[in-house]
């Protein structure tokens, strides 16, 4: 069920409140059973928590004999399972990622970028369907932490074409997070894979044995090593015996035509566009007293460049993206953490060209979730 407009507002206002900050501190929300709220009447925010106590309140839609909200028993204010933690903090790593602004060509606060179908609401409406779709990750990543690598990937794909399902009703039809569906399906995968085996065996280092949760969260480096290994040998796979006449996506053009891997070659080698890019300036930013809103906007146009965004060819052409990422790369040696006028200008330059960095978007919200899980 869509948010109202009201619903959605609050949401927005929450987040970028606390982006607008150098430190986290997250906001509790209490909302309906469609996550995040719903047109049920019962959804509501609780702010000023000073740290995340993970388990919002989940209400039911109707309600009790006395009128008020019913509670799902699954989930209470003493806490809930790992997964369901982990997935409200992927769901947050998107809602900072529509919420960051200004970002060039790409749906935000501030306007809807390159797109006509879509808005910051549609972003809303898709990030909250999915939560439930990453707590399932995180349930595979545990229940095939024994088993190798790549067949916890095997069972992804089931659950995450179910999830662009999921995405397509939220959104009436618009494909807001399909490439988050991957990415973030992974990461979250290769967290339950890390954080405890299904007999309760924690497979951090120094983490309690036999709990319902890991003594710490996975280090970035350990999870997205974990994402290479789940993903190896997938591009291959995937492309093997692809011929011009068989490539019908964007990606498997650009992978026959200039050997491009786009986000499978991302996934299978760790990330390194995350690892050794996007997080490091998103924590350096915020480490300086930048805001985490825009510390954020450095770390995507860092992504654009240590990585090839196939929708920025998409939607234009290789040499356009090949100009276009060149001339970031001068704009951030000059200056890594750009102002918020010239990032306005960028946004101009990509609108007039109907250029959206799509892909980096989803490395961005990796990168958020990543720096959460290391300080939560």
């Amino acid at each position: 069920m869509a948010h109202t407009r009201q619903e959605a507002d609050r949401i927005i206002a929450a987040v970028s409140d606390e982006m607008e900050k150098s430190v986290i501190t997250y906001t509790t929300f209490l909302t309906c059973a469609d996550p995040l709220g719903c047109a049920s009447g019962s959804a509501a925010l609780v702010l000023g928590s000073d740290e995340p106590s993970w388990v919002s309140k989940l209400a039911h839609p109707a309600a009790d004999s006395n009128g008020k909200p019913t509670i799902n028993p699954a989930v209470t204010a003493n806490g809930s399972s790992y997964a369901l933690k982990v997935s409200h903090l992927a769901l947050r790593a998107l809602l900072y990622e529509v919420c960051t602004t200004p970002k060039p060509g790409l749906v935000d606060r501030a306007n809807s970028g390159s797109h006509k179908d879509m808005d910051i609401y549609t972003f809303v409406d898709s990030a909250c369907a999915l939560q439930p779709y990453f707590e399932e990750c995180v349930r595979i990543g545990k229940e095939t932490a024994l088993l190798a690598a790549p067949e916890t990937f095997r069972r992804l794909r089931l659950a995450g074409i179910q999830a662009e399902k999921e995405m397509y009703i939220a959104t009436g039809g618009v494909n807001t997070h399909k490439g988050a569906i991957f990415s973030m399906g992974i990461i979250c995968a290769a967290i339950g894979r890390l954080a405890e085996t299904p007999s309760g065996e924690n497979r951090l280092p120094g983490a309690s044995r036999g709990g319902s949760r890991p003594a710490v969260h996975p280090a970035a480096d350990a999870i997205l090593s974990e994402c290479a290994a789940m993903t190896r040998g997938l591009t291959a796979s995937d492309f093997a015996g692809l011929t011009p006449d068989q490539a019908v996506t964007t990606g498997q053009r650009l992978y026959l035509q200039y050997g491009i891997t786009g986000i499978r070659g991302q996934a299978e080698a760790g990330f390194p566009a995350v690892r050794e890019t996007g997080l490091p300036v998103l924590k350096n930013g915020i480490s300086m007293g930048l805001s985490i809103n825009d510390a954020g906007c450095a770390a995507l146009l860092a992504l654009m460049c240590a990585s090839t965004d196939t929708n920025m060819i998409a939607r234009s052409s290789i040499d356009t993206q090949q100009r276009i990422v060149g001339e970031i790369r001068e704009l951030l040696i000059a200056d890594p953490y750009p102002d918020r006028q010239t990032l306005e200008d960028l946004d101009r330059e990509f609108i007039s060209l109907n250029l959206s960095p799509g892909g980096s978007a989803d490395l961005l919200a990796i990168c958020y979730l990543l720096y959460f899980l290391g300080v939560s």
